[in-house]
């Protein structure tokens, strides 16, 4: 109940802001790369495949934005903290932690396309939209070109296993 909390606060003051905010967080992050950069961290630290529950990934990805506009302004790591909504609403707008729940992308009169998590894909094909191919609502429906909405890429681990130094007694030369 907590973490279910803490998140809808969270999300409540990053939608409450508003344009405001994301203005702001444009300002200081103009190219989106910090944003990113937060994104790609929730999404290797957070583990959306592994989430079990919603309010628990939230919290997790607005823990990682917390701490990365704590950090110095001048780290490589720094988040503005204008951004750190940016981060926590991509997270709520997502389907981690959701099973079975999938993005949806609906068009609207005005041509624009609005996206809402659905607990089904026949929710949504049954309310005129389309399933989107990514975990969250920031990614799904946009236009990434003639491919289609550009998805961060699933985040893979490598070990490279190192053979461990033996020491050997010295037991002096044979002759």
């Amino acid at each position: 109940m907590k973490h279910l909390l803490s998140a809808i606060v969270s999300l409540s003051l990053a939608l409450t802001a508003g344009p405001a905010l994301a203005a702001k967080c444009a300002d200081e992050d103009v190219d989106g790369s910090r944003v990113a950069a937060a994104r790609t961290q929730v999404q290797s630290q957070c583990v959306c495949d592994e989430a079990t529950d919603h309010g628990a990934y939230v919290e997790c990805a607005s823990g990682v934005a917390k701490e990365r506009s704590a950090l110095e302004s001048t780290d490589p790591n720094y988040l503005p903290k204008s951004c750190k909504g940016a981060v926590t609403k991509c997270a709520a707008k997502s389907t981690c932690g959701k099973p079975g729940f999938v993005t949806c992308c609906t068009p609207k009169s005005d041509g624009s396309v609005k996206c809402k998590t659905k607990k089904s894909a026949e929710k949504c094909t049954d309310k005129g939209g389309t399933v989107g191919t990514c975990s969250s609502c920031c990614d799904s429906c946009a236009t990434g070109g003639p491919t289609g909405p550009s998805c961060p890429a699933p985040v893979t681990t490598t070990t490279i296993g190192i053979p461990p130094t033996v020491t050997l007694p010295d037991v002096g030369t044979l002759e």
